[in-house]
């Protein structure tokens, strides 16, 4: 029975540059060999395997169209969190083996893909798979959360909300200080005395500005 190998390409060293020119250039209606020759001059046939890889990883899909993590990628604010993403989903059975399994060295990566796939000691794919899973690591943040854009900025006006009862409604007028004047008034029937002490708290207290 055939061995399923998870996703690799042999020259996995070609791995970081092709990423990298992805989130340079434009994005391609389709993925072609000849977008990497020409858009990205990627022109040796070793980068031809890469294609293949972008599917397995979710950055193409079947048409060889740039999906939407492919776009994703390409934000530098959030390229490291999408390929994390996209690597644990290429790579799922090697993360429930070990759920750290971008933290293991070679020799044990190796080990533990040779127990996954069953193949032998002396497997001539598995380094190049080991390889590439770790090459693709180095682009990845797993410790981020999921990929995600940041918010538009929110220009609305706040909402002042009435925490004393049950409304909500946002209050629409004016802000203003209420307080409570306590008047002494001397003990007489001179009608001129109480007309100027109400004048004067007119002009001087109650008048608005």
């Amino acid at each position: 029975m055939p061995i399923t190998y998870p996703p690799y390409v042999n020259a996995y060293g070609n791995v970081p540059r092709v990423l990298e020119a992805i989130q340079a250039a434009s994005v391609p209606p389709k993925f072609t060999n000849d977008f990497m020759q020409t858009m990205l001059g990627l022109k040796s046939s070793s980068y031809r395997a890469i294609i293949p890889l972008l599917k397995r990883l979710g950055f193409l899909d079947q048409a060889n169209a740039p999906t939407q993590a492919y776009k994703d990628y390409r934000d530098k604010g959030m390229s490291r969190s999408v390929m994390a993403h996209q690597i644990r989903n290429a790579y799922k059975d090697l993360f429930a083996a070990n759920e750290y399994a971008n933290r293991l060295t070679k020799e044990e990566l190796m080990s533990k893909l040779r127990t996954l796939t069953g193949a032998a000691a002396d497997d001539a794919v598995i380094p190049s798979v080991a390889g590439t899973f770790q090459n693709l690591c180095r682009l990845a943040d797993f410790d981020s959360k999921s990929p995600t854009k940041s918010p538009a900025p929110n220009h609305e006006p706040p909402v002042i909300e009435n925490r004393g009862g049950p409304s909500t409604t946002p209050y629409a007028g004016r802000l203003g200080i209420s307080y409570t004047i306590n008047l002494n008034l001397p003990p007489t029937t001179e009608i001129e005395v109480f007309n100027s002490i109400f004048k004067a708290l007119k002009e001087h207290i109650l008048h608005e500005q």
